[in-house]
């Protein structure tokens, strides 16, 4: 494909510029701002389409606001010569393509001309610039690889935008150590979360350590009681111990002292069974105590009950909280569609000319179809009356045009009649030329003829007058028909006058009548076929006269006849619409409009009516809801909010309801267990006072007194029995140590004191129990962990989705990073052999070729086999294995895309051995491709051999290219 010729209409700074390309080397060279970037920009535009306004794309128009496009015409080896043209239009143009053989079409046959490709396609392979080689110095050896592969294989740039759009994607949803991504921000929200879990379960979990509390209480409680009971075991032998000391001694002493005391009387294991009873009162009245508290606290929660009547009705009116917003929504469709149908009812008044105040008139009339039928008929009926008068009116100019032209005719055939010579002279011609005739008949024959002769000469004359005769008829001839009774007339002529004279005479006479009229002949007969046409015409113009008359008069009568019956039908339509408040005669066109009017402004005035109503019910519903709503809320409300002001305090009320629910079940289970710890209070109570009455004592005081004296009795009882026994039995008693009274004391004194200490721990350890029980309701009824554990469920939920789209994203990038590899094994290898050599030419040798690494890095490979990573390289050295790639990809791609090579001053970077080792490439390669190579470098003009160079900066309108 090569371009032959640029037409610029207008586009960028360039207007009416024709600018011609060779097959070849097409070198475009200008000074900064010429316009080369423009010429470059017009190809592709022209081609693939101006882009649309919002794109990063410039489209170029003209400043000056002229024609906006232009042609390229272009050589192609399948279709021929073709010329593209793009005009302004839609969004991306309107586009014309004309082919060699007349043919034309647009985008479908553009697309098949440019073998399906696109814009970013063709800029891929075909056309490249300095800007895009500066950003090699940028780039890592990841991006460079990418680039030249890119470069080196159809379609793989289309891939990696899409990778680069994916991984941007995937960094927003995550990233390794990044914060803002939203994976990110959901795993710090989880992590929170899931930290207030954990200080929340933490604070749950002391539940099972207070219920293992208890269980420890209870269990020290026990062991206590034991305890208690071992040291009074204790006390009662270290009491026996000393009683039998010394046994003789004690007995009378013994004896002595129950002698003294008497009998007394105590329950049996009163201290223990008080105690034990005493430690029961004292740990239920703690819980009482804690009991009463938490419940009045409770009750002071609940000194405000919520209003269930309140809360119902908002409840039932939160329920029809949509029934309330289609209200409003029909409120504001009614008032609109209102405010349109009374707008439309007025420019139905205004356009059928209808005072407003007779109205009523149009809004009884009869609008059925019975009557636009009866309606469409009457204008049928003048319709087709207005169409006969127009006929018949056309027909009438028509006669008067017909009369009065043949009126004219008949005038300038009345100045154009002969004179009365030449009638005269017609007249006698036919006799002259008889006479002629006969005399030159006579000459001819000599006048010697005998009889027989002029028999058969009259004959003749009589046969051929015949012939003529019928031959005119039949063909409608009369000059033949004339001629023929010319001949005839000669023939009897001859045959009348064939007397005898003399002979010399005759002929003299004859000579003498031919020699008058020869030569004269046929004036004579033009002239007496002239007069005969004048009276034919005359005639046939007179006659047509009087018949025009006729027919005016005719046509005259039949338009007076249609006339009055206009008039008629006018006049019963007119009555017709005066039905509807129409006076006057409107335009015949219009009159089914207005009917059509007329039927609306009642259907208008009807949906009015229903509209009016519909609004009435409306409001009347709207304001008994506000009006209840502003009751239970106790203010005014504005109509905007006031279901938000329903429903903030509906939920109050709710929320309110809820807590006293919830407390009124905690004071019911409170004061059964209040009910249940005054009710063992009581029993402990009764059995204390039980222990009291067989004590016989009132107080505490009294019964340990009763108790200790009691124990004292017994013990000396006891004592008194085992100083019986042991003097009886001494041998079988063990011997004590003997002790003082101060040393028994000291012993007592110190288990007593052991034994209160350890009922002041029991004390404690039954506080200890009321308050860990207390603590321990409290945890069951908290429902804050299973709120924030479901926060924590939706939370992950949101967080699977998010990681689903990073998998989808990253399985796609995946995707393509195996269709690149597919790419590079495929299509790479050829290109790749291509754009070596290249290569090596490009660099004068320095390298061998381009190789592609496992690890999918381009690399260099130097003369000596030492392999080079492409970012290693110099910027120019990027730059020429960039464009050998670009070259063998187009050479690869010949047959099937051959397009030429834009180039937009690519080689700046170049010394001057491998520029000319660049334009030795290019000019073998333009054999077989063509090249527009764009720069501002006036030095490189006379390096080209055979190029077209083209100086854009002499541009003018009108005007084409300055060419070298």
């Amino acid at each position: 494909m090569r371009i032959e010729k640029l037409v610029i209409y207008g586009f960028g700074k360039h207007e009416n510029v024709t600018i011609e390309l060779g097959s070849g080397m097409n070198v475009i060279y200008g000074l900064n701002e010429a316009g080369k970037t423009t010429i470059q920009q017009f190809i592709l535009h022209i081609l693939f389409g101006f882009p649309q306004k919002n794109s990063a794309l410039l489209r170029y128009e003209p400043k000056s606001g002229g024609k906006y496009g232009g042609q390229v015409q272009l050589l192609d080896e399948r279709h021929g010569k073709c010329t593209i043209e793009r005009v302004r239009g839609k969004s991306a143009g309107d586009v014309t393509v004309r082919f060699g053989d007349g043919t034309v079409g647009g985008e479908e046959k553009l697309k098949e001309l440019l073998r399906q490709y696109d814009r970013p396609s063709f800029e891929a392979i075909f056309s490249f610039s300095l800007l895009q080689l500066q950003g090699f110095e940028k780039m890592d050896e990841d991006e460079l690889s990418r680039t030249l592969l890119a470069s080196g294989t159809t379609g793989v740039d289309v891939l990696l935008q899409v990778e680069k759009k994916l991984e941007k994607e995937m960094g927003d949803l995550f990233k390794k150590s990044g914060k803002l991504p939203q994976i990110n921000v959901k795993i710090e929200e989880l992590r929170n979360l899931e930290t207030e879990l954990k200080a929340e379960r933490e604070r749950i979990a002391k539940y099972a350590p207070s219920v293992d509390r208890l269980r420890e209480i209870d269990g020290l409680l026990e062991e206590k009681r034991r305890q208690d009971r071992h040291l009074q075991e204790e006390e009662e032998r270290l009491a026996l111990a000393r009683q039998i000391q010394p046994l003789l001694e004690k007995k009378r002493s013994l004896e002595l002292q129950l002698a003294e005391r008497g009998n007394h009387s105590f329950p049996v294991d009163g201290v223990r069974r008080y105690e034990m009873t005493a430690g029961k009162l004292a740990e239920s009245k703690a819980a009482a105590r804690r009991l009463e508290e938490d419940l009045a606290h409770v009750e002071s929660q609940m000194a405000q009950k919520t209003d269930a009547d309140k809360l119902s009705q908002l409840e039932r009116l939160l329920a029809r909280e949509s029934e309330w917003h289609g209200w409003r929504a029909s409120l504001g469709s009614l008032l609109e569609e209102n405010r349109q149908l009374t707008e439309m009812k007025r420019r139905l008044l205004d356009r059928l000319g209808i005072d407003p105040d007779t109205e009523g008139t149009l809004l009884q009339a009869d609008v059925s179809l019975q009557r636009e039928e009866e309606l469409a008929d009457r204008l049928r009926q003048l319709e087709d009356n207005e169409k006969r008068i127009n006929a018949v009116q056309y027909s009438l100019e028509e006669s008067d045009r017909e009369w009065r032209s043949l009126h004219s005719e008949l005038h300038a055939h009345e100045r154009s009649a002969p004179s009365e010579k030449d009638r005269e002279l017609a007249e006698q011609w036919p006799i002259i030329r008889q006479r002629l005739a006969e005399a030159r008949a006579y000459l001819s024959l000599g006048g010697n003829q005998s009889k027989s002769n002029e028999k058969l000469v009259l004959s003749a004359f009589l046969a051929v007058a015949a012939l003529c005769i019928v031959y005119g008829f039949i063909q409608a001839q009369w000059l033949i028909v004339g001629i023929g009774i010319l001949v005839g007339g000669m023939g009897a002529f001859l045959h009348m006058n064939n007397r005898p004279s003399s002979d010399i005479d005759k002929v003299r006479e004859m000579e003498s009548y031919v020699a008058a009229y020869d030569g004269q002949e046929r004036h004579y007969e033009e002239l007496a076929e002239n007069i005969r046409l004048f009276r034919v015409q005359e005639e046939a113009l007179k006659g047509g006269l009087e018949k025009a008359g006729e027919r005016r008069q005719v046509i005259e009568a039949e338009m007076a006849d249609l006339q009055t019956r206009k008039s008629q039908l006018s006049t019963d339509l007119a009555r017709f619409l005066r039905d509807y408040g129409i006076s006057g005669m409107p335009s015949m066109t219009i009159i089914p409009e207005l009917f059509r009017m007329s039927r609306e402004f009642q259907e208008v005035s009807r949906d009015i009516e229903i509209n009016a109503e519909q609004l009435a019910t409306l409001k009347r519903n709207i304001s008994e809801r506000i009006e209840t709503a502003e009751r239970l809320l106790q203010k005014q409300v504005q109509p905007d909010h006031l279901y938000e002001l329903l429903r903030s305090d509906y939920l109050r009320l709710k929320r309110d309801a809820d807590r006293w629910k919830s407390w009124a079940e905690a004071l019911d289970e409170q004061q059964a267990k209040l009910q249940e710890c005054c009710n063992l209070i009581k029993t402990y109570e009764n059995q204390i006072s039980s222990l009291f009455s067989e004590a016989g004592a009132a107080t505490e005081d009294q019964f340990y007194e009763a108790h200790n004296d009691y124990q004292e009795t017994v013990l000396l009882k006891r004592q008194l029995e085992d100083v019986h026994a042991q003097i009886g039995v001494q041998g079988e008693i063990d011997a004590q140590p003997f002790r003082t009274d101060t040393e028994w004391d000291e012993q007592g004194r110190m288990i007593r004191e052991s034994r209160e200490a350890i009922a002041e721990e029991m004390e404690k350890l039954v506080e200890e129990k009321a308050k860990l029980v207390h603590h321990t309701d409290q945890l069951l009824n908290d429902e804050t962990l299973g709120h924030k554990q479901q926060l924590l469920e939706i939370k992950r939920a949101e967080l699977t989705i998010l990681a689903k789209k990073w998998s989808e994203r990253k399985a796609v990038t995946e995707a393509i990073r195996q269709t690149m590899d597919e790419l590079k094994e495929q299509k790479l290898p050829t290109v790749l052999q291509i754009a070596a050599g290249l290569f090596h030419r490009l660099t004068n040798g320095n390298y061998n070729s381009l190789h592609v690494a496992e690890t999918g890095h381009f690399q260099a490979v130097a003369t000596d086999g030492s392999y080079f990573p492409i970012a290693e390289l110099s910027q120019a050295t990027k730059e020429q294995a960039y464009i050998a790639l670009r070259f063998a990809l187009a050479d690869s791609m010949q047959d099937i895309a051959p397009f030429p090579l834009i180039l937009d001053d690519p080689f700046v970077h170049f010394d001057v051995e491998r520029q000319s080792s660049m334009i030795a490439v290019m000019e073998e390669m333009q054999e077989t491709h063509q090249f527009i190579y764009f720069t501002c470098h006036a030095d490189r003009l006379d390096k080209w051999k055979d190029a077209t160079i083209l100086n854009v900066s002499e541009l003018g309108s009108g005007k084409g290219a300055v060419v070298f």
